[in-house]
């Protein structure tokens, strides 16, 4: 009786344990892209970040007249990893003003491991083109 408890547990354990372990991928991307300056000289920025947790995938931008929350896929192949839509966070297609802006499925972009960096390739994913801060590519955080 003891040891069938014993193996029970040890199987329980262990397949909980492979439940949560992390992913390749999983963690946050942070991308703090640069607008230039307002005419008071102030930075302006918007920062998106990518939060990759097993199969919870979410894109947030906030910042200058920005605060988008997307619930994303993140596909994993290799030494990529593909961004697509899924919907806003709210569940809806729409955007906060009623646009559709996306597709679901919709390629945003893709993470490739490039060295001891990370390159992004823009696809579908609504940004403003001009980046005064550097690079336009996530970085990652955790």
């Amino acid at each position: 009786m003891k040891r069938s408890v014993m193996v029970c547990l040890a199987v329980a354990l262990g397949a909980t344990g492979t439940a949560f372990a992390a992913g390749p991928w999983d963690g946050t991307y942070v991308y703090e892209q640069g607008l230039g300056r307002n005419p008071g000289g102030i930075a302006l920025f918007v920062t998106h970040t990518l939060t990759v947790d097993g199969a919870t995938c979410r894109v947030d931008a906030e910042g200058v007249q920005t605060n988008e929350h997307i619930v994303c896929k993140a596909t994993p192949s290799g030494d990529k990893l593909e961004v697509t839509f899924v919907s806003f966070k709210n569940g809806s297609m729409l955007d906060q003003f009623g646009n559709k802006k996306y597709a679901p499925g919709q390629k945003l972009f893709s993470l490739a491991r490039q060295g001891n960096g990370i390159a992004t390739t823009w696809q579908g994913y609504s940004k403003e083109a001009v980046d005064t801060a550097g690079p336009p590519t996530f970085q990652k955080k955790k």
